[in-house]
């Protein structure tokens, strides 16, 4: 096994460690309806009708709900199955028509398990670039590239090397800083082309941490 194969899998023990004990201790029972992220409510403003929306790493489910609000057919993707089983009981209690799969970025059969679209599909990240290894982040846009055909949507939010040195909010767990230019790159070598991009602060502060972003909306060529 190549070093990186093994640097990459013991990551990925942690950082399953982390978010499964995070998500187990943060009950849905009596929880009020989330509010939307800043970027989930943008990239729903950019929707021309209904969609499928995939979402990787959906997390607490919050912009999967509000998509889902709104419309559009939405499959929520963790590799946390407690994170999974929180969100369908949000879905569940909030009666929402939102879809969740268990499963890991690089799993072969997550596109059948994720199933054929009925509308354009967007591909939807926030904050999951930036939480798995450089080499998953190459995983991460091939099955956006499997997922997608011509004109389709990639909508990623990310922090950036700019951001190392600033607060963070949330626990020491994983999160790696990553280079725009690269990222761009190599979505741009899967048939991906840059529609809307922007760094900066401000679009995702959350009490004392203002990270410092970019967001970016790729269209499938």
């Amino acid at each position: 096994m190549a070093e990186n194969d093994v640097v990459t899998r013991s990551v990925a023990e942690g950082r399953e460690e982390y978010w499964e004990h995070w998500y187990a201790r943060r009950s849905s029972a009596g929880q009020a309806r989330p509010v939307p992220s800043q970027f989930a409510a943008f990239v729903v403003g950019e929707l021309d009708g209904p969609h499928d929306i995939v979402e990787l790493g959906c997390g607490g489910g919050r912009d999967s709900l509000f998509f889902a609000s709104y419309g559009h057919r939405v499959v929520g993707v963790d590799a946390s199955a407690a994170a999974v089983s929180s969100c369908e009981q949000l879905a569940d209690g909030f009666g929402v028509d939102a879809r969740f799969v268990h499963a890991a970025v690089d799993d072969p059969g997550l596109p059948d398990r994720v199933g054929a679209p009925q509308h354009p599909r967007a591909v939807y990240a926030r904050f999951f670039v930036h939480a798995i290894t450089d080499e998953e982040e190459e995983r991460f846009l091939d099955l956006a590239a499997r997922l997608t055909t011509s004109g389709d949507l990639l909508a990623v939010e990310y922090r950036t090397i700019r951001d190392r040195s600033g607060e963070k909010e949330t626990g020491a767990h994983y999160r790696r800083f990553v280079l725009p230019a690269r990222f761009q790159s190599r979505a741009l070598e899967r048939g991906f082309d840059v529609e809307y991009d922007v760094e900066g602060f401000g679009f995702a502060k959350y009490r004392h941490d203002d990270a410092y972003v970019a967001r970016t909306i790729f269209r499938r060529r």
